[in-house]
């Protein structure tokens, strides 16, 4: 007889799927389990009649300082002032020190905390900052208010056999993403709960199962079990009984299964399907943005702190860190924290990762920058935990040069993260994981994270996206996913650790569409080398060749142009301190080749290329404060050390009545005409000594202005130009060559002539120190009012004409043009332009335009250790989106025939179109600096027409029109020395001597990073590249007699032994397009 029943006396209706579906939401967002969720509480404000309370007395810092714990307690105890609930604190970025005293009930201590199930907590919220030290001054955990982390799970050594216990909070008047000056936080809660574990986990469960059942595909079945079994629970639940809890997590098992609430549900093998989603924990901070470098170090202990103790919670909980600086900042602030990471590192739940100094800007940063970013940073790993990174971590920044994949790979990375294309307007980026391929021909394996973030609050969207939104499922099924909140650092939640648990626990027990996730036991490298594993070795992978260009913050290449000048000044007199340095190290027992000295200068210039603040995306304070003046100090550090180096050489600044020499640093013959007292003069090298030692005060082929009207006539028997009263070059007649350089036809966009100034208005629609908008190209004016002109110099070595322009109201700019006579029609003949700006406009963009007589698809704009070649029409989105690109010392436009190349000494901004040549100048933005570059302004630019395409001397003459050593004269004291004829390279002109320096590990040099150790007596280390992009050779000669010969990574660790002539001191060198060469010469 069966059971199922004759008679229906009961009817059933069907559930409406949208009705129970929105009844969800109420069960979680109307706080339904609030009841529960905290047993017991104790507030600050009131007396309860418990044994319980917490005491508050706070001490507000003076002059907005960050002094340290020690610096503090217990000096200042006696200036601390009674602190309650609903006190104001401010303004920001001040800074205060909070004593708490606490008496935890003796109730509590008998029933909770101390291991049982409902732990005993701290609840705190400021709406700002906050970092908790224990009575001895070890930092515990962050608390950052908002309800984003508010509780403080204390230790039960705080209150066991204790009546009271005492600690202290610093706090930051600033939340997450900075502050206001004007602005004041209020203390809303300060408290002891006990919470309710029970509560909490329901809590978890249902939020999950209520996405399952929202966001699951309609035909997925375990959609609707989801939505039976909440609705079942809310069912169950009975806010008058707790021991519904207990009923309702009964139910909640039959979809997330039993394992939730511990680490074992990540095991292995209770995956129905392979790993898909690997999660890894990341708190991203920028080292500086809306908050300066001073509360960089502040939050990174802030953050890296409280993860330790998520890790003390969740075993399986991994987590990332880059950045070498900040890992030095928290050494030599916190160096306990710094021990218990190293600790975490060996327990595999704290990495370290990236390999770079900082997350710096790989757009504008020479290319010897972004190799020193990777030695220092590569070199700190290896001497603080023992490996190296490789994985190269930068997850945001602008676009990506099209060397980065060489230089990952010559310093020892094969793999690449970021995610910053997702931002793109215009053109969305095909691939996730594949091969990036650069100019030379060198790949990294890339990946992009499918959820198009490193910040994932770790929902069961953020799961799911990882693999819906993975562009390349044909060729690989996996994918990462970085979660914890970001940029201002603060890390992952215990939140977020319970959903991910629930999210596997939900693929374990009912399968689904979401993808099997994985948390803990893996590394990053592990998950690049199963991508590798499972496309025969990334070989089935699609590539991406040359740069990634990021289709969004194009005006990061001109903002706060004073540190952009200040960089360049930077990378160009450490090419010739190091090189000079080397030199008298190698020949003066006296003298010891700073290295200590050098390395720290590098790590502030690293530092300053972080990618928001080389960029120009950081507020005031940050450049005013900080970075400006650091920066200056640098350059004067710079000079002050070469100035030491080459007194020990007899080489001084030059005096009155003294014969002037200028010095040369670079491997090729150099011509200029310099200032002295006032007056051009001609310094000329020769064959034996390098050094620009001839003087002249006439030449063969002098320079001379005529007027025809109201135009200037400048004439060098090379070059004729004609220049009009705007200031406007509209001819430019190269003799030589027959060919009229400028092109002024109707039928372009500029029909007045070269070096005409263009104001563009500049309101794009996000981002405003970050963006310029495409629609902006063609909303402009020419600036056409002239206050002035004068004829400063008339010749025979140089005429220059002075311009003065009025830009509006209230900026104005002087513009030198001139021209320079020569000994030899061979050599190169430039028109230059000395600029000066005093600048004070809103939303509004400068830039000077060279319409010329060229017509060809592509421009080539130089980048590091070679060129990127761009189109110069709009024929595809993706051409229209590169309407403003990056381009380092040179932009060149070239036919078969002829071209043009514009040089500049500070400038990164460029387009060309058309014929059309546009260099950018200045910006003014209002966010997140008001002031951006408001004020004065001086640079350099020069026009260089020359026969042929790009050669190399257009390579050469952009190095030498970025030298800074020569502003000034000097005078030798004693015998003329070269400084070159240390190395000395002869062969094919694209191979360039870049960079020439002692190796990091010499034992006769200052002990830099004590646990790496020496290898050499003294040694040199050379860096060469290929400029333009084709297969060369050339010989190396070295000045001393060499032992051994190396080539090296960027690291300078040995690859290969190289053969060399004992009889010469010299070498062979070849190379391959855009390739770049380290080499280490051991001397004997």
């Amino acid at each position: 007889m069966t059971d199922y029943s004759q008679l229906n006396k009961n009817p059933i209706f069907k559930p409406v799927d949208s009705i129970y579906t929105d009844r969800l939401r109420k069960f979680n967002d109307n706080d339904h389990l609030g009841k529960f969720r905290v047993r017991h509480r104790i507030d600050n404000s009131k007396d309860d009649g418990s044994d319980g309370y917490v005491e508050l007395k706070k001490y507000s810092v003076p002059d907005l300082q960050r002094p340290s714990f020690k610096e503090i307690i217990p000096s200042k105890l006696d200036e601390f002032e009674p602190c309650h609930r609903n006190d104001l604190f401010g303004p920001g970025w001040a800074s205060f020190w909070i004593q708490v005293k606490i008496a935890v009930p003796t109730y509590w201590k008998e029933h909770y905390g101390n291991g049982k199930k409902d732990p005993i907590a701290f609840h705190w919220d400021s709406d700002n900052e906050i970092l908790i030290y224990d009575h001895e001054g070890i930092p515990q955990q962050s608390l950052t208010g908002g309800g984003h982390r508010t509780e403080f799970i204390l230790p039960s050594d705080w209150y066991e056999d204790r009546d009271e216990y005492v600690f202290y909070l610093e706090m930051a008047c600033n939340g997450l993403f900075g502050t206001t000056p004007s602005f004041y936080y209020t203390l809303h809660t300060a408290e002891l709960i006990v919470k309710n574990s029970e509560a909490d986990a329901l809590y978890y469960d249902f939020w999950i199962m209520g996405d399952a059942a929202r966001e699951l595909p309609g035909d997925s079945p375990q959609k609707y079990l989801a939505l039976q079994l909440c609705n079942k629970i809310m069912d169950t639940f009975d806010v008058n009984d707790e021991k519904s809890l207990a009923k309702c997590r009964e139910v909640a098992k039959q979809y997330l299964g039993s394992d939730i609430n511990g680490s074992e549900v990540f095991d292995d093998s209770t995956a129905p399907f392979p790993t898909q989603v690997y999660a890894m924990g990341n708190c991203h901070i920028d080292t500086a943005w809306l908050w300066p470098f001073a509360e960089t170090k502040r939050k990174v202990v802030r953050s890296w702190t409280t993860q330790i103790r998520i890790m003390e919670k969740y075993p399986e909980y991994q987590f990332v860190a880059s950045q070498g600086q900040q890992f030095k900042w928290l050494r030599d602030l916190h160096p306990e924290i710094f021990t218990q990471i190293k600790k975490k590192l060996k327990d595999n739940q704290f990495f370290p990762i990236g390999g770079s100094w900082v997350e710096n800007d790989t757009n504008m940063p020479s290319g010897e920058s972004l190799i020193r970013q990777f030695l220092r940073g590569q070199r700190l790993l290896l001497n603080e935990f023992g490996f190296k990174s490789k994985t190269f971590w930068l997850p945001d920044t602008f676009g990506y040069s099209s060397q980065i994949p060489q230089i990952c790979r010559v310093v020892g990375i094969e793999n690449f993260l970021t995610q910053k294309l997702s931002w793109n307007n215009i053109n969305k980026f095909p691939q996730n994981t594949f091969n990036w391929v650069g100019i030379d021909g060198s790949q990294v394996l890339t990946h992009m994270p499918p959820d198009n973030t490193y910040t994932a609050p770790a929902h069961f969207g953020d799961v799911n996206r990882t693999i819906t939104q993975h562009k390349n499922l044909y060729n690989d099924q996996k994918g990462l996913l970085l979660y914890g909140h970001g940029d201002g650092g603060s890390g992952a939640t215990p939140e977020m650790l319970e959903k991910l648990r629930r999210c596997r626990g939900m693929t374990n027990t009912v399968g689904s569409s979401l993808p099997v996730t994985k948390v803990g036991n893996f590394t990053i490298d592990e998950f690049y080398d199963t991508i590798r594993k499972d496309s025969d070795n990334a070989k089935t992978l699609p590539s991406w060749k040359g740069e990634l260009y990021l289709e969004y913050h194009r005006g990061t290449y001109t903002t706060q142009a004073k540190v952009k000048q200040y960089m360049r000044t930077l990378e160009s007199l450490m090419h010739d301190l190091e090189l000079i340095a080397t030199y008298v190290s190698l020949n003066h027992v006296s003298y010891v080749y700073p290295l200590k000295k050098i390395n720290r200068i590098w790590e502030d210039i690293l530092l300053c290329q972080f990618h928001d603040v080389l960029p120009g995306s950081c507020i005031e304070i940050v450049y005013k404060e900080e970075v400006l003046p650091m920066l200056g100090k640098r350059v004067d550090d710079l000079r002050e050390l070469i100035d030491e180096a080459l007194g020990k050489v007899g080489v001084r600044c030059c005096g009155t009545n003294e014969k002037p020499m200028l010095l040369n640093t670079f491997s090729w013959p150099r011509s200029t005409i310099h200032d002295i007292a006032g007056t051009p003069v001609l310094f000329n090298s020769i064959e034996q000594n390098l050094n620009m030692c001839i003087i002249k005060k006439k030449v063969k082929f002098p320079v001379s202005v005529t007027r025809d009207e109201d135009d200037y006539i400048l004439d060098n028997s090379k070059l004729k130009v004609r220049v009009n009263k705007k200031g406007i070059i509209t001819s430019l007649y190269d003799i030589i060559n027959d060919r009229e350089v400028i092109d002024i036809s109707p039928e372009g966009r500029n029909t007045r002539g070269a070096n005409a100034f263009v104001l563009f208005d500049d309101e794009p629609l996000n981002f405003d120190g970050w963006d310029t908008e495409l629609y902006n190209v063609n909303t402009f004016r020419y600036v056409d009012d002239i206050i002035s002109s004068e004829l400063v110099e008339e010749g025979p070595l140089k005429v220059s004409i002075s311009f003065k322009h009025r830009i509006s109201g209230s900026s104005q700019l002087k513009n030198v043009i001139s021209l320079e006579g020569s000994d030899d029609l061979e050599s190169v003949s430039l028109v230059k332009f000395e600029t000066f700006v005093d600048w004070n406009e809103s939303h509004k963009f400068l830039k000077v335009e060279f319409p010329v007589d060229i017509n060809q698809e592509y421009a080539s704009y130089e980048t590091q250790f070679g060129v990127t070649r761009r189109p110069t029409h709009f024929n595809t989105t993706w051409d229209t989106a590169k309407f403003e690109v990056c381009s380092h010392r040179f932009a060149d436009y070239s036919d078969f025939n002829y071209g043009v190349s514009i040089i500049n000494d500070s400038k990164y901004g460029f387009a060309v179109h058309g014929n059309l040549m546009r260099l950018s100048l200045l910006r003014a933005p209002k966010y997140p600096d008001a002031h951006a570059d408001i004020g004065k302004h001086y640079f350099n630019y020069a026009i260089y027409p020359h026969k042929g395409p790009l050669s190399s001397q257009t390579v050469k003459l952009g190095l030498e029109f970025n030298d800074r050593l020569n502003e000034q004269a000097y005078t030798f004291t004693g015998s003329p020395i070269d400084f070159t004829e240390l190395v000395k390279i002869k062969g094919d002109d694209n191979l360039i001597l870049s960079n020439v320096k002692r190796g990091e590990d010499d034992d006769d040099l200052e002990n830099w990073e004590p646990n790496l150790p020496k290898k050499h007596k003294k040694s040199i280390v050379i860096r060469v590249y290929e400029a333009l992009g084709g297969a060369s050779k050339a010989v190396i000669r070295v000045g001393k007699p060499i032992q051994k010969v190396t080539k090296i990574t960027g690291l300078e660790e040995d690859l290969e032994d190289v053969d060399f002539d004992k009889e010469t001191n010299s070498f062979k060198v070849t190379s391959r397009a855009f390739e770049i060469a380290s080499f280490k010469i051991v001397l004997k």
